[in-house]
Formats: structure tokens, C-alpha cells, sequence
């Protein structure tokens, strides 16, 4: 597996409470747009984790993604490298109106061990939400304050991305 510079962690921007599966993210990710999905030529989220914890993997360990610096930064400078992205379900509020921060207990303990596991077997990596991304200011997506929450869990702060 080729080394991952960044793990990325998102919501699916769901409502509160709403099964997702990883067949949802598939088919909303790869379906044409005219068909209701986002035309993309893989899933956009390596990893899912459910509302009871459960981690779904969606791409092999072994199939990053690179970081397109038009598509993900905008073409400001930003990040380019290689990227794994962590996904929860929810993110929004039980009708999907607004952000929410619906991560449960499980869900915390998920994302905390992913992760963990992550700086552990990449010191060199860096961990962001998607709303530090440059370019994606002022998205509320993953509806926490994902630095905040790496410093509360342990994380090096070598590890927690820092806009530059």
C-alpha cells in the first residue's frame, strides 16, 4: 500500500438516525448525475462507520486516493498527496435541514481506534476534517471540530493538520 500523507475525516451528510449503507455510498458516488449521484469514477470514502460502531470498508487498504488538487482544493494551494477518507454516518439533523454533530458513542470510539491506528502506523500523517480542507471553508461537513477532538483523544499535534 502506497503511504497515505492525509486521513480525511467526513460525514455522510445524512440525517440523524438514517441507515446508510455502503451500497448507499456507492451508488450515490459512482451514479450519473442524471440518475442522482455524484458521476465520480470510485467512492469518494475508503471507510463507513455506522451508528453502532461497525466499520464498513468501501475501498481496499491497498487503493488511496490521490488528492486532486482542482477537485479538492480548488486549485488553491492546499494539500496534494495521497488520502484516505473516513466517513460517519449522519452529519445532519433527523430531517437533513442542518449540520449536527451526530456521531454516537460507538461511532466516537470507531473513528478514535481508525484513527489512532492511522498515526501509529503513519507517524508522518496528517488528520483533517473536511471543512479544514483549503477551499472547503465555510462547509460544515463533518459537523465537529475535528482538531478540537484529535488533541482530545491524543493524537500528536504533529499529526493534526494545520491550515497553512
Amino acid at each position: 500500500m502506497k503511504k497515505p500523507d492525509y486521513l480525511i475525516i467526513v460525514s455522510t451528510e445524512t440525517g440523524e438516525g438514517k441507515e446508510v449503507t455502503k451500497a448507499d455510498i456507492i451508488e450515490l458516488h459512482t451514479n450519473s448525475r442524471a440518475h442522482g449521484g455524484q458521476g465520480f469514477n470510485r467512492p469518494g470514502f475508503d471507510y463507513l462507520v455506522q451508528t453502532d460502531g461497525k466499520l464498513e470498508t468501501i475501498l481496499q487498504e491497498e487503493n488511496p486516493n490521490e488528492v486532486d488538487l482542482w477537485g479538492i482544493s480548488e486549485g488553491m494551494k492546499g494539500i496534494m498527496g495521497t488520502a484516505k477518507f473516513l466517513a460517519y454516518a449522519g452529519g445532519m439533523t433527523e430531517k437533513a435541514t442542518k449540520e449536527k454533530d451526530t456521531r454516537t458513542d460507538l461511532q466516537k470510539d470507531t473513528l478514535a481506534t481508525v484513527v489512532k491506528f492511522y498515526v501509529r502506523r503513519f507517524p508522518e500523517i496528517q488528520v483533517l476534517g473536511w471543512d479544514q480542507i483549503p477551499g472547503k471553508e465555510g462547509s460544515k461537513n463533518p459537523a465537529f471540530d475535528v482538531p478540537k477532538w484529535l488533541q482530545e483523544i491524543g493524537v500528536p499535534s504533529d499529526c493534526i493538520y494545520q491550515v497553512h
